[in-house]
Order: structure tokens, then sequence, then C-alpha cells
């Protein structure tokens, strides 16, 4: 029961710490505290907590997979299953030895779980993730309606149609995040007309589309996601004019675009796609031959700062989950997925039971923010 006498902010402190499921059981205590694990400010202060607490952080962080079929989504906590498997917390904490390159052991399996809400809540089974944010899914069905999903409340929120335009377009790309200059969630969608491109914005606290007017003298040849880095949504693109390689950052605050230089070694960026690696944009290689390096920008927007990173692993498709531990980073090669530590150059595969290959990976963060609402953060 609730102690009246108790400090308010010790309180408060206590209760930002603890994970979403302990909370949303906790609303049944009392209608003060029903109020309170909805309350926009309270909501800020617990994902704040996880941002600056890195154990709460590793806690509540979640690494979300699709299957081959696109027709569930799963959720697993790889950061219990590695504390708990001796195997491969063993060899996280070995030292590194140049002679031990690779370990390739994987008779433990880490289990994970079915979100089957999201999916007796979309009424459709073919359901892609596209975008994770604060504890946000951005979900895409094949008939190009969107969702968003919070797993952990089992909330999710229909986004109104985008906007049809009177103009032809040939292309869609997408990008989702959080504005912090107006603690607001924004989905942007690209489009592509005759000559250039063109920026269309939903924005959760007012619940609509809005196009922005400019026109910009880009275009694409690929259908990929926007990259969240920065406070901006990335793209690898080509200009209108000669049809060079550049990536473009839409910023979310500002709502402007700016130009991110490639490396100068790097003339043509065909065959590359856009990541995020360690909070550095990268760019790797996916033209379906085997390679052993990709590039990292190590100082934001500095074209000088581009630098090439070695790989023991050759590969030919290589996505950066964005989930790192020790001195290893989780890879998906293809579509298998494996700890490598980049100073020793050793790996190891992880297996996950039932399921040979994992597509749509990404760190999901369980979060108390309302898909249906935005004010103060939440």
């Amino acid at each position: 029961m609730e102690n009246p006498n108790f400090p308010t902010d010790i309180m408060l402190d206590i209760l930002s710490r603890l994970p979403v499921k302990s909370l949303c059981r906790f609303r049944c205590v009392s209608k003060s505290w029903r109020s309170l694990v909805t309350d926009p400010d309270f909501v800020k202060i617990h994902l704040n907590k996880a941002f600056e607490n890195v154990e709460i952080f590793h806690q509540r962080r979640r690494l979300m997979f699709s299957d081959g079929s696109h027709r569930s989504l799963y959720s697993l906590d790889l950061d219990e299953f590695l504390n708990h498997n001796d195997a491969v917390h063993n060899y996280l904490d070995e030292k590194e030895n140049d002679n031990d390159i690779n370990t390739n052991d994987d008779d433990d399996e880490a289990v994970a779980t079915e979100l089957d809400y999201i999916y007796s809540e979309i009424p459709n089974n073919w359901v892609f993730m596209v975008f994770h944010c604060n504890g946000l899914l951005l979900c895409q069905l094949y008939n190009w309606e969107f969702y968003l999903v919070n797993p952990a409340t089992r909330k999710s929120k229909k986004l109104p149609d985008i906007p049809s335009s009177s103009i032809a377009y040939y292309f869609d790309l997408f990008g989702f995040g959080f504005d912090h200059s107006t603690d607001d969630y924004k989905m942007v969608d690209l489009r592509y007309l005759k000559g250039g491109i063109m920026f269309i914005v939903y924005t959760l606290k007012t619940g609509s589309w809005r196009e922005i007017q400019r026109r910009y003298p880009y275009k694409s040849d690929l259908m990929l996601h926007g990259i969240l880095l920065s406070g901006g949504l990335h793209w690898l693109v080509n200009r209108v004019r000669g049809s060079s390689s550049v990536i473009i950052s839409f910023d979310l605050a500002e709502e402007h675009v700016q130009e991110i230089p490639l490396p100068c070694d790097l003339v043509d960026a065909k065959g590359y796609i856009v990541g995020v690696f360690r909070q550095m944009l990268c760019l790797t290689r996916c033209d379906g031959q085997t390679h052993n390096e990709f590039w990292i920008m190590k100082e934001y927007g500095v074209r000088e700062s581009w630098t090439k990173v070695r790989i023991s692993m050759p590969y030919s498709l290589l996505l950066h989950s964005g989930f790192k531990r020790k001195n290893h980073d989780l890879l998906v090669f293809k579509d298998r997925l494996f700890m490598y530590n980049f100073n020793g150059e050793r790996f190891r595969k992880l297996s996950v039971s039932g399921f040979p290959i994992v597509t749509e990976v990404g760190i999901y963060l369980e979060s108390l923010v309302s898909p249906n609402s935005c004010s103060g953060g939440c």
C-alpha cells in the first residue's frame, strides 16, 4: 500500500527504475499510482533513466527480429541469455588471443518470445517492423498501412493514410524518430517526383500529415529505410544531375536537408547501404560479392573522418544490429547472428531456437511511451 509519509522524490526515483511490466501491474494499487504511471512527465523520467544508467538500459533492451515469412515478430532478452549461458559468457570474458581466431560452438540456443499482441491487434498476417524508437515500433503492412505499437504496454495506433499526391511519384522512402525540440515523434515519407524529392511529415501530437513544399534534387534506386542518428534521418541517394552518390540527412527539428559527404576514396557508392555502427554512420557493401571491410564516419559530418574497418568474416550482406556487449558487437551476416570482437577479430555464432534465419533485426527499449498521445516526451 501507499505510504503518505514516504518522500515523493524518493518514490519517483524508485519507480522510475522499475521495468514496464511491473509498473503496469502497479496501476491497480491506487488511483494516484494509475495516474502517475500514465503521467507524461513520469513517462519521460522513466525513459531517461534508461539512458542515464547503463545497467537499467541493459535490463530494458530487447533484440527484435522477424522470421523469414514476416508473419510474426519476436523479442529476445539477449543480455539475460549472455549472463546465464556459461559458454558464451566465458567466451566474452576471455582475453584476446590471436591464435584463437573464432569460436563457432552454438549448442546452447537463445529462446525468443513471439509478440502475438502485435498480430492480434493489426488486421493482417504480413507485417514488417520498419523502425523502433524509445519503445515504439513502426510497423508496415503489405498494403502500405502503418501502425505504431508499444509491445511492453500492449498499446497500438493506426496512422492515418499518407496523403496521395496529384503528381505521379516513383517510390516512397520512410523514416521515424523523436524530435527533441518539440518532444514529438515524427514519421517522414520521402517521395521522388520528376526532377527531385519531396517530404511529407506526420507528427504524433497533431495526428496529421503535412507536406513540405520544397523539392530537393535527389533520387534513389533502393527502397531503404531512413537511418536515425544525431537528430536526423539518413538515406543514401543519387543527385539528379550527374547521378553521383551522397548521403542526405533530414533534420527532424528544423525539417531541412543537408548533405553528408562520402569518403574521398569512394567516388560512387552504388552497391552500398548506410547504417549505424556504435553511434557512427557507416557504409557497407551489398552488391552480392564478398567483402572484408566497411566504412565508418568517426566524426559526424567530417569527410576526412571516414575510416575503413576490417572484418575477418567475409560478407555479402552485413547489418549492424545496434547491440554491443563488452568488446563484442552483434552483427547480422545475411540472416544469421554473430558476436564479433573487432579488437581480436574473434567471433561466435548465436543461434535462436527454432529460427535458422532472422530478418528485420533491431534493438528495442521497453518504455511507457504511448503511441496514442504525445506530451512531455511520451
